[in-house]
């Protein structure tokens, strides 16, 4: 397999869906969210991700979020799939800012074997943002 060394790709959320499972008065809530992004750039495809989130009490201040993306997608000529592990931070001010984790041994097709980290970022009241990821050497 040949990757580059670093892969940016835009996303653009087509689809969200959030339920609160857990709220108390004076402790903010928890929820969980099932987004589809559709990728565009270095990689074209599609995403599939849940998030978990954690909400202050303050709505002001900053949530949490961790969750897995199934990502299915071309790289010029190569295709496959692997599973990003998101960790992060959205301020309603700054907007989102997070790492990614490709999960080991989660590649398929020209993926296989695929490993790395990188970042997401994404403006506050945008739906979409960028992908930034490091492929580690293949061995």
């Amino acid at each position: 397999m040949s990757l580059p060394q670093k892969i940016v790709w835009q996303f653009s959320v087509t689809s969200w869906s959030e339920t609160a499972f857990h709220e108390m008065p004076e402790a903010g809530k928890l929820s969980r969210a099932s987004i589809a992004n559709t990728f565009s750039g270095a990689l074209d495809g599609l995403g599939t991700l849940e998030y978990l989130f954690v909400y202050p009490i303050t709505p002001a201040d900053d949530v949490l979020f961790s969750g897995y993306e199934r990502v299915v997608a071309k790289l010029g000529n190569l295709q496959g799939s692997f599973v990003l592990k998101h960790e992060g931070v959205y301020s309603p001010t700054a907007g989102v800012g997070g790492s990614l984790t490709i999960v080991a041994n989660s590649g398929t097709g020209d993926f296989s074997g695929i490993r790395g980290q990188g970042n997401i970022i994404a403006k506050a009241g945008e739906h979409g943002g960028s992908y930034t990821l490091q492929i580690e050497n293949q061995v």
